[in-house]
């Protein structure tokens, strides 16, 4: 139970006097309530308000409609390797002593030593002809070299590569004559 003073009470009145006429309605003002009407205690029955109490958003949280999820990009797919053209780079390289690009593309695999050893291995070299044949995508590429060294004479070379992801990574090579 709520217990107000007379003063409350007049104050109260006048306040909802003041609304009431000040906002457009028809009802007459309260009339203002004297000391002595305002000293006799006002008995009210007891409120009980009773207030239910919801948790809302946060003001930054978004609610969107469902999206649906995207699926992931699909991971390209490599496109076929040319065997052979990874030997022919390999032996083009050589020839134009672009040893740095030859030793990237496999010699680091199949040279079986170190790459200045390797390197110097190739330094009466004048220049390498090459005759290939492989199956598309494939990794094996049957080769035959014929090297021109610089005092005129010819080396040649048959035997195999192996090619995986663009790299040489196997050699079986023997000197033919």
């Amino acid at each position: 139970m709520i217990k107000m003073t007379g003063l409350v009470v007049a104050s109260m009145l006048a306040v909802a006097g003041l609304m009431a006429s000040g906002c457009g309605s028809t009802a007459p003002p309260v009339p203002a309530v004297s000391r002595a009407a305002a000293a006799t205690p006002v008995v009210r029955p007891a409120v009980t308000v009773v207030r239910t109490v919801t948790a809302s958003p946060s003001p930054r949280r978004h609610h969107h409609q469902s999206r649906p999820v995207a699926q992931p990009a699909a991971l390209p797919v490599p496109a076929p390797v040319n065997s052979e053209a990874v030997v022919d780079q390999f032996y083009q390289d050589i020839t134009n002593h672009d040893y740095a690009a030859a030793w990237a593309l496999g010699g680091d695999n199949i040279g079986g030593m170190p790459y200045a050893q390797w390197v110097a291995g190739y330094a009466t070299t004048a220049s390498i002809s090459l005759g290939t044949d492989a199956t598309w995508n494939g990794p094996t590429v049957n080769a035959e070299l014929v090297a021109l060294q610089d005092d005129g004479t010819v080396r040649t070379y048959q035997g195999t590569y192996t090619v995986t992801s663009g790299v040489i990574t196997a050699a079986n090579i023997v000197q033919a004559s």
